[in-house]
């Protein structure tokens, strides 16, 4: 039997006290890669964004800096405003406990079956 059966690449991290840092880090390489690719679609230089979000070079080069998790929100709204996407902040249910699904009401049914009466 494996003696590490159940244990997972989180409660390791939890157990180092290093959970919410690699967590912050992830978070902050997705974003960062998301920024630059849209920035290249844009076709912006970060000379460009700086002055959208009416700040230095430098402070595009921290954002933009996978391995530095130290962003704030509203720098955040600035940088999503500056690209034109859309940001979202907000708490979910713990990943443990997955989506719930209930019923679906009565008026989502109602479009849901109009959709597949209209495919048919």
């Amino acid at each position: 039997m494996n003696k590490h059966d159940g244990s997972t690449l989180d409660s390791l991290f939890e157990e180092l006290g290093e959970l919410e840092e690699v967590n912050a880090r992830a978070a902050k390489k997705i974003l960062a890669i998301e920024a630059e690719r849209r920035m290249k679609k844009l076709g912006l230089s970060t000379t460009t964004l700086a002055q959208r979000m009416h700040t230095s070079r430098n402070q595009i080069h921290r954002i933009l800096d996978e391995g530095d998790a130290g962003i704030t929100l509203k720098m955040l709204f600035r940088l999503a405003s500056a690209l034109g996407m859309p940001l979202q902040v907000g708490f979910g249910p713990p990943a443990s406990e997955g989506r719930r699904r209930g019923p679906i009401p009565k008026s989502r049914r109602a479009r849901l079956g109009k959709r597949a009466e209209a495919r048919a």
